[in-house]
């Protein structure tokens, strides 16, 4: 049988808004400009923007209420609205995951590669951050738990972005991944400019998940005073912005162009990555541009920020401001 003769389908969750996960699920598209689309929900002004107006299947979700605004509160639903796709004529399934994209029920001849953002976070090792949740309590976070890990073993391969995430998945699992690949990210190709020549402020891009670390950001910049410029905007902007209100020298920047946040990340004096990430696509695009990166000892960091090279790995509020003012001074 001839390439061109196979059936793909790709599988994706939310296609609301631009991140990280847009931009691998961007590449599958081009990759595989024949296959299907697959999505929990999401607008078809999406796909026109950033998957060349390919159609997308939605799922049953998509029709439930405010799902822009709710989607979270019909997490119980997720796993059966990935289960309710038929895949069963496809050759080839590839699934982007970070809930429950891996889940997708195919047939025995099929191929199936799940690409994994994360096990679902919100159900292991951050739980406590997203804890105020209600619908994360038992018995719905002891089925949605078994569902995870009986659903991760229904792909033929797992691809995982970091090693961390190929740990995690270890970890709650007990599967790890089979290749570590990691996302792809867009690097600076202007002019450097010169430590000594840039603008003195430091910048954090789109920390507003509640395992991003914006708060702490904002509890650093209001302590020691420094200039602090907020890239993006998404579902917890507002809050996040009013946890600010009042402190002078943090400045929300919202949506910008990729000709601004360049400019705004080749001028800095550095980049604060203070969330656990599953990989982190900011620090790199820092590093592109010799912004030198200021990460929280966690997660994706590890992987990517070398201390005393490219950047400093911290431990904890004390250790930040040391190596704040090796920066400053």
């Amino acid at each position: 049988m001839m390439t061109k003769d196979l059936k793909f389908a790709l599988i994706f969750e939310g296609l609301f808004s631009y991140d990280g996960e847009s931009r691998v699920n961007e590449q599958f598209v081009k990759i595989f400009p024949n296959a299907d689309i697959y999505a929990l929900y999401g607008t078809q002004e999406f796909s026109d923007k950033y998957f060349n107006g390919k159609k997308v299947n939605f799922s049953f979700l998509n029709r439930f209420p405010f799902i822009k605004k709710l989607y979270t509160y019909y997490l119980p639903f997720w796993s059966i609205a990935i289960e309710s796709f038929d895949l069963s004529n496809y050759d080839l399934v590839i699934s982007s995951s970070h809930a429950v994209a891996k889940g997708c029920i195919t047939s025995q001849d099929t191929i199936h590669i799940s690409y994994i953002h994360t096990p679902m976070r919100f159900l292991w090792d951050l739980k406590d951050i997203y804890s105020k949740y209600g619908l994360l309590k038992a018995p719905n976070l002891n089925y949605l738990r078994s569902w995870d890990v009986v659903s991760s073993n229904r792909p033929d391969k797992l691809i995982s972005n970091s090693q961390f995430i190929s740990d995690r998945c270890k970890r709650y699992w007990g599967r790890e991944a089979d290749k570590v690949i990691y996302p792809p990210v867009n690097l600076y190709s202007g002019k450097l400019i010169s430590y000594k020549d840039r603008e003195g402020h430091f910048v954090i891009g789109a920390p507003f998940a509640e395992n991003k670390g914006g708060r702490m950001a904002i509890d650093l910049a209001k302590k020691y005073g420094f200039n602090l410029k907020i890239i993006g905007k998404s579902r917890k902007f507002k809050e996040l912005k009013r946890y600010a209100k009042g402190v002078n020298n943090i400045q929300f920047l919202g949506r910008i162009s990729e000709e601004e946040k360049w400019n705004i990340l080749s001028h800095a004096s550095g980049l604060l990555a203070m969330g656990i990430e599953d990989f982190g696509i900011f620090p790199i695009e820092a590093i592109s541009c010799a912004t030198p990166v200021l990460a929280i000892n966690k997660g994706g960091y590890r992987e990517t920020v070398v201390d005393g090279v490219n950047g400093v790995l911290f431990e904890n509020e004390k250790d930040f401001k040391n190596k704040l003012d090796e920066f400053v001074n």
